[in-house]
């Protein structure tokens, strides 16, 4: 007899198939510990986090009032008003910060040329029925400060008239000008009515406060009027700040 011979193989299983379950991995759906209230909880503010984050790019916000951005060119060929362009228009947080990050800084601007940001109703020109009674507070600075502090200057003023900074006063004040000259810059916030003095004071000492200008430079205030009838002189200085 062979060796084989004596070895009996049991084909009989000891569990039916009825009664049979396969092995369930630790890492299986079915043997999840039950989550705490904590988790849950957790779980809850991810989620509306998350909802809230997706939601969040659909907000705008949107400005007190709409202003408009402007460009004069220092082409002499051309009529001055010829050279005063449009740019665009904002009336949202969001608009201001697409333009103004695609605008070319105005310390390399050339020289001649200037930027505006109006009130979208009016025009940055001293003809328009909003200017023509007010003035202009200016800032002045030497070439030497062109690529250190002129835009800066120029971000915190733009800043002071979408953000409404001169709260009662924001009405009397139309916008702001930074101009760039071979003798130095300027930038310049324009007023509505120069003869209410009280306000006029008031918008200068603001001026000076939101776009942390220190005191050691001066911030003189000159009518519109005068300015035009004194074209190529020194006009008067009204107020200072």
């Amino acid at each position: 007899m062979s060796v084989t011979e004596n070895i009996k193989v049991d084909t009989t299983d000891n569990q039916s198939d009825e009664t049979y379950t396969t092995p369930i991995s630790p890492l299986s759906p079915k043997e999840k510990s039950p989550v705490s209230n904590e988790q849950q909880e957790k779980e809850n503010t991810v989620s509306e986090m998350q909802s809230l984050i997706q939601s969040s790019s659909d907000l705008t916000f949107p400005l007190e009032d709409s202003w408009s951005f402007w460009f004069f060119k220092n082409d002499r060929q051309c009529e001055w008003k010829d050279n005063l362009i449009q740019i665009t228009t904002v009336s949202t947080v969001e608009n201001f910060w697409s333009v103004y990050n695609h605008l070319q800084v105005a310390s390399r601007l050339g020289q001649g040329c200037d930027y505006f940001l109006f009130k979208t109703h009016i025009q940055p020109m001293w003809e328009d029925r909003f200017n023509r009674s007010g003035g202009r507070w200016s800032l002045n600075l030497n070439k030497s400060q062109r690529a250190t502090e002129l835009d800066k200057y120029w971000l915190f003023t733009l800043l002071s008239l979408i953000g409404d900074q001169y709260t009662e006063d924001a009405q009397h004040v139309n916008g702001c000008v930074v101009s760039i000259r071979s003798k130095g810059d300027r930038i310049s916030l324009w007023t509505k009515d120069w003869k209410n003095a009280e306000v006029t004071k008031r918008i200068g000492s603001r001026f000076r406060e939101v776009a942390d200008i220190p005191r050691n430079i001066p911030l003189i205030f000159e009518s519109h009027e005068d300015q035009e009838s004194k074209r190529g002189a020194t006009s008067k200085i009204l107020f200072r700040a």
